[in-house]
């Protein structure tokens, strides 16, 4: 007795799916940069569908002046803090390039040029980043900065006279590692989506 297969187009569909989908902990494009925090550095994470992309208008002191959080969970955000977009007017204090080639600033509010905080532009050839549905906007402020600054090295470079700029980014709550520039409660924009210089 001869036997056909009759396959169904749904049943067929989600076997396409699950060979087109990246192995749990394989990089869909991109090469290695970081580790701590990643996915929620570039808004890969979890609970990236939460966050507001409505700007919200702050200062280096207001955010400075939150309340740390007790947990920074790997692959989800804390909230409020990290479902919101902030933009922050402020002088640029310096930058440099980190090993994870992020472009690391950092910011103060003019009156107050001691009181400092970090924002950090993902480079978008990282694993992850190149994926991010943001990837655009992380490689349009990269290239306001270098048209700007030039580009940035390893060594943290001060600027002798601090240049204004407006930075549009999500709220992120860092690690205390000894960063140049860190805030004490470690809030960082991570990732910078717009600057306007």
């Amino acid at each position: 007795m001869r036997v056909t297969s009759r396959r169904s187009p749904l049943f067929l569909v989600p076997i396409a799916l699950a060979i087109a989908l990246p192995l749990p902990g394989q990089a869909t494009c991109g090469t290695h940069c970081g580790t701590e925090r990643w996915p929620v550095k570039t808004l890969t994470d979890l609970d990236v569908a939460h966050v507001s992309f409505t700007p919200v208008g702050s200062t280096v002191a207001h955010l400075r002046g939150l309340a740390a959080p007790a947990t920074r969970p790997a692959d989800a955000r804390v909230a409020p803090t990290e479902l919101t977009t902030f933009r922050i007017s402020a002088v640029l204090i310096g930058w440099k390039l980190e090993g994870d080639r992020d472009m690391h600033l950092v910011i103060a509010d003019p009156a107050q040029p001691t009181r400092t905080m970090i924002v950090e532009v993902p480079s978008t050839t990282c694993d992850h980043v190149c994926s991010s549905g943001h990837v655009a906007q992380f490689r349009f402020a990269r290239a306001a900065l270098i048209a700007k600054f030039g580009t940035p090295t390893s060594s943290f470079h001060r600027f002798a006279t601090p240049p204004l700029i407006t930075v549009t980014g999500v709220g992120f709550f860092d690690f205390l590692h000894g960063q140049t520039g860190v805030a004490p409660n470690g809030v960082e924009l991570h990732p910078v989506l717009k600057v306007a210089l």
